[in-house]
């Protein structure tokens, strides 16, 4: 089973490099069950190219009737652990540091009351680097805004966030037209940043030059320089709005046309649901519901 399991990886990650990285398992001992179930079968499996591997027409088949196998143990396992139907074991999320910061408190507590013998691992990161996650099955679940489609992970909308153009103390709390947003000297995250991607490809839409005095990737300081008027940001209201409600910073409206994102649930395509991955999507998504019916999630739509 082991030997199959491991077979299913590099096919369809299509490298044994990354196939043992997901596994956690040494590069050559994976090699090695690739050669001995070679051996065992009398026929090559994988062919090698500069980019990984392929599967030969033989090993396309092992691969096609392993996940039938491996499909029927894992099912034979759930209705038998489904006798006793308290939930059990460990979910890992992956979540944008400014979505950490509103949704990790609730979900933990909410996971608490509902699954207690449930343990909840919640991972930070770009969205970038949590679809790579999920892609490389580090994380189970991963909560990011929606950006460039990725393979192997399946998307579910959320909901839609507005973004403001956040400046310093004493600016006028009046909507502002997306170019003059635009036009502003701006403190941005880096480029690689998915909120600055959505900000670039705003200002080429509208033909405008960014003036980006400062790329800051903390959020704390990029904010600490936007209070002490070094020049203004675009952020979604929920990251300022304790500093927005103490008038240390004015949050005002982008319209004409609004500027928004979406945030996105994913889950990997290429991994069995767990017994515990639908119970948690559900309780994110009626967490989530929760916090934005009740203002907790300023600025944003389901």
């Amino acid at each position: 089973m082991r030997q199959l399991r491991s077979f299913v990886q590099i096919v369809e990650l299509g490298s044994i490099t990354a196939a043992a990285e997901r596994l956690q398992i040494a590069q050559p001992a994976l090699s090695r069950q690739v050669q001995a179930l070679e051996d065992e079968l009398g026929v090559a499996l994988l062919r090698r190219h500069g980019r990984g591997v392929v599967p030969t027409d033989e090993g396309r088949t092992l691969a096609d009737r392993a996940r039938q196998i491996l499909d029927d143990v894992e099912s034979m396992v759930r209705d038998v652990v489904a006798r006793d139907h308290r939930l059990r074991g460990t979910v890992t999320l992956g979540l944008p540091p400014t979505v950490a910061e509103v949704l990790a408190t609730p979900l933990v507590a909410e996971t608490l009351r509902l699954y207690p013998e449930v343990k909840l691992r919640i991972v930070a990161g770009f969205s970038g680097h949590v679809q790579d996650w999920l892609q490389r099955g580090t994380i189970d679940i991963g909560v990011t805004y929606e950006g460039t489609k990725v393979p192997l992970v399946r998307s579910h909308p959320l909901l839609l966030e507005r973004l403001f153009l956040i400046e310093p103390p004493g600016a006028p709390g009046t909507p502002v037209r997306l170019a003059e947003a635009l036009s502003r000297n701006l403190i941005l995250p880096s480029p690689d940043h998915g909120l600055r991607k959505l900000v670039d490809r705003a200002a080429r839409q509208s033909s405008i030059e960014l003036s980006v005095s400062l790329e800051v990737d903390i959020l704390p300081t990029l904010l600490a320089f936007v209070e002490r008027g070094a020049g203004s940001t675009i952020l979604p209201l929920v990251s300022v709005f304790q500093r927005v409600n103490e008038g240390r910073l004015v949050a005002r409206p982008i319209e004409a046309p609004v500027l928004d994102r979406m945030l996105v649930l994913w889950t990997p395509l290429n991994r069995q649901s767990t017994r515990l991955t639908g119970p948690f999507m559900t309780m994110l998504g009626d967490t989530v519901r929760r916090l934005v019916t009740n203002g907790e999630w300023p600025g944003s739509k389901l």
